[in-house]
């Protein structure tokens, strides 16, 4: 039995218009020293962004109710494009300019985030029926291969091989020539209640790190499937008398400091691993129904269904910073370049705070809220609304 995250099955319309409003030029603050010790970042919470153009994508028509928007934006810097899908099952290819290049139509929903080639310009596009639909630059497909599971997860890219992970635990390496099986790791179902979602694929150092529904977390051999570690997350838990439910899942996507593997159980807290064996490095059982984590230097932004987004140093583990949830949960969040943290809320905005001590410096609407999440590249952005309007970013 899955359940869904509240505000991620329909969305009521919403009557206000769509719009954006204007980004804020945050205070210089340099306030952490983490900043000055050489981690690939400028002061933080210099700028948020600006909404550059923006087009609708789905017809709304006089529905009463909205389908979630679940699919997030790719970018070809190469190319200079974004790439973005709905749950219509059209999946657009744009200018950053905002001109339309082509649309390719997959004939299911497109929940996920396409991998690209930038070399070659190669799209690698999942879609929630267990196609991978493998298109060349100009939309034309060069394959398309069905794996097992619901896809909505991003792919992950390797010279000849492409992994992907579907919701029912199923992992599915493909050749990147043809499409052809290279091999399967496949988890046993858990009959628990689990959340709809799934924690993507991470290749670090010759190894594949993911998560599962059941609380397994797992380094596998990318070559031939192999397990060369798993920790079980779920001995955590204490059990509750009389049978009451409660969510094993581990859906964050795993991220790597420096050695260390950082993951969340939706029930039994936050985890630090030792990358190479999975030794639990340490764990804070208070950080409850985590969503999306992302690296800023030492500094680990978080989103919860509980406590909105906050800011936690790994070294120390103090929260430096905590954003209260306005309007539903956020999304998982992203951290730009230039010091700023963008996320959206279910049923509200799309913000941007600044790094340094989580201030608001940017929002923007989009009619009906975010459930997807935003992404970035270099000095561009992009976010779909529920609604099924797209808002292309330029990051300041």
């Amino acid at each position: 039995m899955v359940v869904h995250r509240a505000a991620l099955i329909v969305l009521v319309l919403s009557l206000a218009c769509p719009g954006c409003g204007a980004a804020r030029r945050a205070n210089k603050a340099d306030t952490f020293g983490w900043v000055a010790e050489g981690e690939n970042y400028a002061p933080p919470g210099e700028g948020g962004f600006n909404v550059r153009w923006s087009k609708q994508l789905t017809n709304r028509g006089d529905a009463r109710y909205i389908p979630v928007q679940l699919a997030t934006a790719g970018f070809d810097s190469r190319q200079k494009r974004v790439y973005i899908g709905t749950t219509d099952g059209n999946f657009f290819a744009f200018r950053v300019d905002g001109r339309r290049l082509w649309l390719y139509d997959t004939d299911a929903q497109i929940e996920s985030q396409p991998a690209i080639d930038e070399d070659t310009g190669e799209l690698y596009l999942p879609s929630v029926d267990g196609f991978v639909h493998a298109l060349d630059v100009e939309g034309d497909v060069r394959w398309k291969s069905k794996v097992s599971g619901t896809l909505r997860t991003t792919p992950v890219l390797t010279a000849d091989a492409m992994y992907i992970v579907g919701e029912n635990d199923v992992i599915t390496a493909l050749a990147r020539d043809d499409g052809r099986v290279l091999w399967v790791y496949e988890k046993e179902p858990t009959d628990e209640i689990t959340i709809s979602g799934h924690a993507g694929l991470l290749l670090e150092e010759g190894r594949l790190y993911a998560a599962f529904t059941d609380g397994a977390v797992a380094a596998i051999n990318p070559l031939d499937g192999r397990l060369l570690w798993e920790l079980e997350t779920a001995t955590d838990v204490e059990r509750r008398p009389g049978n009451v439910p409660q969510f094993f899942d581990v859906d964050t996507t795993p991220i790597i400091y420096r050695g260390t593997l950082l993951i969340a159980s939706f029930t039994a807290g936050l985890y630090a691993l030792d990358a190479k064996s999975g030794t639990v490095e340490w764990r804070d059982s208070t950080f409850k129904g985590v969503t999306g984590l992302a690296l800023a230097g030492r500094m680990l932004v978080v989103s919860s269904a509980r406590r909105g987004v906050f800011m936690l140093d790994l070294r120390s583990r103090e929260v430096k910073w905590e954003k209260s949830p306005e309007r539903g949960a956020p999304t998982p969040p992203v951290v730009t370049p230039t010091g700023t943290v963008i996320y959206g809320e279910t049923q509200g905005s799309l913000f941007a705070l600044a790094l340094s001590d989580g201030r608001e410096v940017a929002r923007a609407e989009g009619g009906s809220g975010f459930s997807a999440t935003p992404a970035v590249s270099g000095a561009f952005g992009g976010a779909l609304s529920n609604g099924g309007q797209f808002l292309f970013l330029r990051v300041n």
